[in-house]
């Protein structure tokens, strides 16, 4: 990253990147709880699993496909359709101001994005003449959460936990992209 975008972006997406972590999975931790049932005795039947251990992998892979991969590919479509109205043809007209800055934030939680592929994005978008600002906003976010996986989630932790998660992290696409404004 900081032979493409320079050693600065580097050092804020380091500093910034492990701030985040910390503050929201704290963050998260401490405002939502889990729903503490009181003890109550729970009768088990622990028997013998039904099958080998591949066809009980199998099952449970199947489960998974189904219950993840439609989701994903319904929202990776839907996200790409949207993509033009959420990253406009950066011509000069993406500068640094604060509604961009937060504007990049919200849309960079929302895209799936392969790991260190936002770095040519926003290369790219740079080049295209888009500021600082959100693109340090997009740096951030980009590679922390996505609707998809926040989608993929809603069955193993709450929606609490979900939205705040996904807040947080815009949050701090645009505390950081502001820093740059100053």
């Amino acid at each position: 990253m900081g032979f493409v975008l320079g050693w600065h972006f580097a050092f804020i997406r380091l500093a910034a990147g492990l701030l985040t972590v910390v503050l929201v999975a704290t963050l998260v931790q401490h405002l939502v709880k889990d729903n503490e049932a009181g003890s109550a005795s729970v009768e088990l039947d622990v028997s013998e699993p039904q099958g080998s251990f591949f066809a009980r992998w199998g099952k449970a892979l199947w489960q998974l496909f189904w219950s993840t991969i439609p989701v994903y590919i319904l929202a990776v479509l839907v996200l790409g359709a949207a993509r033009v109205w959420l990253f406009p043809h950066a011509d000069g007209a993406i500068d640094n101001t604060l509604m961009w800055v937060i504007a990049m934030a919200v849309a960079g939680c929302l895209f799936v994005i392969p790991t260190a592929a936002e770095i040519p994005i926003i290369q790219t978008m740079m080049m295209a003449g888009m500021g600082t600002a959100p693109a340090l906003a997009l740096l951030i976010t980009l590679p922390a959460v996505s609707l998809p996986s926040l989608i993929m989630l809603r069955k193993s932790f709450p929606a609490k936990a979900l939205w705040l998660t996904a807040g947080l992290v815009a949050l701090s696409g645009v505390i950081v992209g502001s820093m740059a404004l100053v």
